[in-house]
């Protein structure tokens, strides 16, 4: 079936959206987490999100709520992911292990409970839980105009919160001490920068599911880095890369599948950054 067709049948039409959004949105942020170098922190907030949006499920479920609820999932994912970041923080600091075990044992521990609690929902005959199991591996047809409306409204408020703040980020991220002098609030930008990750974790997970999202966000900025020396370009050029990916990979989903998205999206982004690498090289 090709892409024209496709666009006139309305499930792939709100997929395209919602993942387009997605896509471009966590594309945009992924310079952020790439200049901090803050890929493996990502990682364990993304994957500590599924035990935060699985028991915001449980909870809606029983006191009869929607359970699908985005607000109430991105609640979830907020809770647990500030949770898994006080510990990445406070375990080197009570303990011998440092940051990156911290990061490991943290992200480990935190993905089993929630795949505990998966096992628990699909043995339950819970109302809603019908492809819960696609919070692991995406799956973009699973999408509701609800859905790409709350993409569209949060993605928004991330993209503008980027573009309000990447001077100061870029002199926090470069030149701590100068953004302290500055009377930069360096506390608050980090933060900001928690949340909108965490927001753009509880929009990707129906799409690329937590296992991959951390890849999802960093592979345009992979693929844009060689093109770019300034933040703003930079944060543009990324989710571009990602909304285009994101594009491909809903499209090879639905039209060649079913297949679960996330992996098909990484792929293509992975297939990305390989050919923007060789071209840099081949370029110069």
């Amino acid at each position: 079936m090709n892409p024209l067709e496709l666009l006139q049948n309305y499930t792939y039409t709100q997929a395209l959206l919602g993942t387009v959004l997605i896509g471009g949105c966590a594309g945009a942020l992924g310079p952020l987490v790439y200049v901090r170098r803050t890929s493996l922190l990502a990682d364990a907030i993304s994957h500590s999100s599924l035990p935060g949006l699985l028991t915001a499920f449980l909870v809606a479920t029983a006191i009869g709520w929607d359970g699908r609820n985005v607000w109430l999932l991105a609640c979830g994912a907020l809770l647990t992911g500030t949770l898994a970041v006080v510990c990445i923080h406070l375990i080197p600091r009570l303990t011998p292990l440092g940051q990156t075990t911290a990061m490991a044992a943290t992200l480990t521990t935190f993905f089993s409970v929630g795949m505990l609690l998966m096992q628990y929902i699909s043995r339950r005959p819970l109302p809603g839980k019908a492809g819960i199991q696609d919070y692991l591996l995406g799956n973009a047809s699973t999408l509701t105009r609800a859905d790409v409306r709350s993409t569209l409204i949060i993605g928004g408020c991330v993209l503008l919160f980027l573009f309000l703040i990447h001077t100061r980020q870029a002199a926090v991220t470069f030149d701590s001490s100068f953004a302290q002098v500055a009377g930069i609030r360096t506390s608050f930008l980090n933060a900001a920068s928690f949340f909108a990750l965490t927001a753009i974790t509880v929009l990707g997970v129906k799409v690329v599911g937590v296992v991959l999202m951390v890849a999802v966000v960093i592979s345009p900025a992979a693929a844009a880095r060689p093109w770019t020396t300034r933040l703003l370009p930079f944060i543009a050029l990324s989710g571009f890369f990602g909304a285009a990916t994101a594009a491909l990979g809903c499209y090879v989903s639905i039209a060649h599948g079913p297949l679960p998205t996330g992996p098909v999206i990484v792929l293509a982004q992975a297939a990305l950054v390989t050919i923007s690498l060789l071209s840099r090289k081949l370029a110069s």
